[in-house]
């Protein structure tokens, strides 16, 4: 009579098993993994236009020129952040504004760390979900503005998971003091790009 030998049956169970005990830890790694963290926009695709309401008010600094815009900040959601992410910032640069020296447009932290977005027109100064920076110009968001006919300006969007508590920041912060502060405490950083033509706004 054959007898059906269970040692093999038994030694995959357990290099299965020990498989399982392995790679447990690395699937939690994998799917708490820094380049997974995205950000995006249901106002605007990565490379594209901005909206006529995102543009500044009032008229451009370097000419009479209408900037045609409200001045308000497009809504922004993001997904996969790190388990250790204590708040979330965002700033908003203009890399082709000042001749190539680059400028900046908005920046904004203390965003709590259970938020996976933020509304539309978020940086107008009046909401309580954010702590703003100052650009140079206001604390709040401050849209696009140039003559018609000048070149498309490209806007690099920046979220950062930092692990600093809400409160711990100072309002106002600079571009260059913010960077400094979050020097050792970003967890993951997503980014999304922008742009703008000052003859769509005539």
């Amino acid at each position: 009579m054959h007898r059906t030998s269970f040692r093999p049956l038994a030694r995959a169970m357990a290099l299965l098993a020990a498989a399982a005990f392995l790679l447990g830890p690395m699937a939690v790694r994998a799917a708490d993994h820094p380049d997974l963290f995205t950000l995006t926009s249901p106002d605007i695709t990565d490379n594209g236009m901005l909206n006529p309401a995102n543009a500044g008010t009032g008229t451009s600094q370097r000419g009479p020129w209408a900037c045609g815009g409200q001045d308000v900040s497009p809504a922004l959601s993001w997904s996969h952040a790190p388990k250790e992410t204590k708040s979330f910032a965002v700033i908003m640069d203009d890399p082709d504004a000042a001749s190539g020296r680059g400028g900046n447009r908005w920046i904004a932290y203390d965003i709590a760390a259970s938020a996976n977005a933020l509304p539309r027109d978020a940086g107008n100064g009046r909401s309580t979900l954010l702590v703003g920076g100052s650009n140079g110009r206001k604390t709040t968001y401050s849209g696009p503005c140039a003559e018609p006919d000048a070149k498309t300006h490209h806007f690099l969007w920046m979220l950062f998971a930092l692990d600093i508590a809400p409160g711990t920041l100072k309002p106002g912060l600079t571009r260059e003091e913010f960077m400094k502060q979050i020097q050792g405490h970003n967890l993951s950083e997503a980014s999304l790009v922008s742009r703008w033509e000052p003859r769509s706004t005539k």
